[in-house]
Formats: C-alpha cells, sequence, structure tokens
C-alpha cells in the first residue's frame, strides 16, 4: 500500500509533461538530419559550419560555439547514445523541477560541459549533450540527497545514490577512452548539476513557477535560438541537399572524383571522334555514361558549385549523343565536327569556370588545384 500523501505527491509530479525534454530531442534530431544533407556529421567542415567547439574560431569572435555544441552531434553513435540518455534522465528531471527551471539546469550544465572542453582540449574540436546530460544526473543525485526526508520511499530508488552507479561507469569509460570522450566535459556538466541542484529548488506538487525563473527560462531559449541564428548568418559549409546522402566518401571527396572523372572521359571522347575512330566506341560510350552517373550524385557545397556542375552534366549528356549519333551513322560528319566543337566551348569554359570557384572557395571545403587540374 502506498500512503495517500505518497500518491498525490507522485500523480502531481508525473502528471507533468517534459515538454521541454522532447522539445530538445527534436532539436538534436532536425540538426543532425541537416548535418546529414550538408555531408553528413563527421565531415569536418560540416561540423564546423554548424557550430562545433573550436578554440580558434571562439578567439574570433564566435561565442555562439559555447552554446550550439550542445545540439551538434558527431556520427549516428554518438546521436543515438546521446538522445536514448537524454530520452531516459530528461523526463525525470523536467517532471519534478518543472520547465522553466529544466531547461535552466539543461542549458547552463551542457555550457559548462562546454567551456570544460574550451579550457582543457583547447587543439580538439568537440560537440555533443553529454555536458548536459551528466548535468541532469547530477540534478538527481542532489535532489535524492536533498529531498530524502520529503519524498516518497517509492521514489528515492529513481534518484540520490540511487544514480550514482551510472555516474562512475561512465565516467570510468570516459577516462578508459581519453581519445574518444571528452571526460572534462562529462565532470564539468556533472558538478554543475550538482552546484545548481542545491541551489535550485525542486517544483513542489501545486505550487507555482516563480517568474524569475521563468524569465531565466525565456532569456536562455532566445539565446540558443540567437545562436543559431548566426550560425545560419555566419553559415560557409556544403549546401544542404539529398545528393549528400548518397555517398559512402566525404562530400569533398565525391566533388572531386566526379569532375575529375567528368574530364578525363570528355577529353578522351573528344580525342576518339577527332580521329574519326569506330574500333572502341562502347569504351568511350561507357566512360562518358560513368561520369554522367557520378554526376548526377554529385554531393551539393554550394549554390555555384552546383550551376557549375549542373551544366557539365549537361554537356556531358551532349556528348554521349553525340557519340550515339557517331554510332549509328558509322561516320564523323561535318554536323558531328561542328557538334563537338560547341561540347569542348561549353565544357572548356565551364571547367574554366570551376577552376575559379576551386580557387576562390575550394579551400573551404578542403579543394585545392594540383597540376592544373
Amino acid at each position: 500500500m502506498v500512503p495517500e500523501n505518497d500518491l498525490e505527491f507522485l500523480h502531481a509530479v508525473w502528471t507533468r509533461r517534459p515538454f521541454y525534454t522532447y522539445f530538445f530531442l527534436g532539436l538534436n534530431l532536425f540538426i543532425f538530419v541537416l548535418m546529414a544533407l550538408a555531408g553528413g556529421s563527421t565531415n569536418p567542415t560540416t561540423l564546423m559550419a554548424f557550430g562545433v567547439k573550436d578554440n580558434a574560431s571562439i578567439a574570433q569572435g564566435q561565442w555562439w560555439r559555447f552554446i550550439t555544441p550542445m545540439f551538434i552531434h558527431i556520427g549516428m553513435l554518438h546521436f543515438i547514445f546521446n538522445s536514448y540518455a537524454l530520452w531516459i534522465v530528461g523526463p525525470q528531471v523536467e517532471k519534478l523541477y518543472g520547465t522553466a527551471r529544466f531547461v535552466i539546469l539543461f542549458v547552463l550544465t551542457g555550457v559548462s560541459g562546454v567551456y570544460a572542453s574550451y579550457y582543457y582540449h583547447p587543439e580538439t574540436p568537440s560537440a555533443g549533450a553529454s555536458g548536459a546530460i551528466f548535468g541532469l544526473f547530477g540534478v538527481l543525485l542532489v535532489f535524492g540527497i536533498r529531498y530524502r526526508n520529503s519524498i516518497p520511499a517509492a521514489f528515492k530508488r529513481a534518484v540520490g545514490t540511487g544514480v550514482l552507479p551510472v555516474i562512475v561507469i561512465n565516467l570510468f569509460i570516459g577516462f578508459m577512452l581519453p581519445h574518444v570522450v571528452d571526460n572534462s566535459a562529462h565532470v564539468a556538466g556533472l558538478l554543475s548539476g550538482v552546484l545548481l541542484a542545491a541551489i535550485v529548488p525542486f517544483h513542489r506538487p501545486g505550487a507555482e513557477t516563480p517568474s524569475i525563473f521563468r524569465a531565466v527560462q525565456m532569456l536562455l531559449l532566445a539565446t540558443v535560438v540567437v545562436c543559431f541564428y548566426e550560425v545560419v548568418r555566419n553559415y560557409d559549409g556544403p549546401q544542404p541537399s539529398v545528393r549528400n546522402l548518397m555517398g559512402n566518401k566525404s562530400a569533398e571527396q565525391d566533388f572531386i572524383d566526379a569532375v575529375n572523372t567528368s574530364q578525363n572521359a570528355f577529353e578522351s571522347s573528344t580525342q576518339f571522334l577527332q580521329a574519326g575512330r569506330q574500333d572502341g566506341i562502347a569504351t568511350i560510350k561507357e566512360a562518358v555514361s560513368t561520369s554522367i552517373n557520378q554526376l548526377r550524385r554529385i554531393p551539393s557545397l554550394d549554390s555555384e558549385a552546383d550551376e557549375l556542375t549542373a551544366t557539365l552534366l549537361r554537356v556531358m549528356q551532349d556528348q554521349y549523343e553525340l557519340i550515339e549519333q557517331v554510332e549509328r551513322s558509322g561516320t564523323v560528319t561535318f554536323a558531328h565536327g561542328r557538334q563537338l566543337k560547341e561540347n569542348v566551348r561549353v565544357f572548356d569554359k565551364t571547367i574554366s569556370e570551376l577552376t575559379s570557384w576551386v580557387k576562390t572557395n575550394g579551400r573551404r571545403y578542403g579543394i585545392e588545384m594540383r597540376n592544373g587540374q
């Protein structure tokens, strides 16, 4: 049997909806999908553009990188593990403390984790919600100890010293994998959660949320919005596109491979047609067809590159049609020669413009000219 007072406590707490836990989970998912469309969450260029913690960029005035890393994850496993942890611990804390105080606890412990990474690992870019998640575990630890005499006995097993094994195991994993896990962020998040839980009272059943907590909540949410506005305003990474989901390698390498393959196929097919040959025409057709398929799947980097690669695709398709016409007629006619000349003109112009784009924008994506190509 559960005492009536305990039932009232449990009912009041557990009927609260953990709105912001699911909001932050949704935000993490939204950003992860956007990063996948922009070349992938393990792509260094994409990570930098989306706002990971990077000391050099922060030193240049990009202060928002103290907050945006909380919502960025590097790779699918990182995203899944942190999302699962937030899904487990987030609702507990939000139901106990209410939405306003939960936002304060989550954001401030997350910022503490980012700052610790900034201070202790200045040479390494980093991201992830794990600092905030450890902060929430720290909140549950202190809550169970601070209110041990005023909460139902059945509830005590899920808080206080009940969360210590989870904290210890995860910190131990972090210390065993120092090159994979940033334990400084975990420890800082945990300690800030402990400190905040010692200061911020939980939301007692039936009590109103003080206006000061709502004001701080709104201020922090507005700060998060402003930070991502700055990410959008200063964005210099690959343009999000469904095409970027199709490759296994980096978007930049796929881009380079597609352009180089097209250049080689076009030059070989042009020499073949100018020689008026018929033997080996199937091989030439296959090379041009391969380049067309690569151009159809070429990653999107920015609008200018997209326009140029679209033009390159059209000229390669024109070249393929010309080869087919020559194959059917059995000879290279005057009309074929004129079309070939036009194809060469458009191709050379497009490659020249692509070369100019690489010289001005390529370094942003790790692309550069070598030996004239």
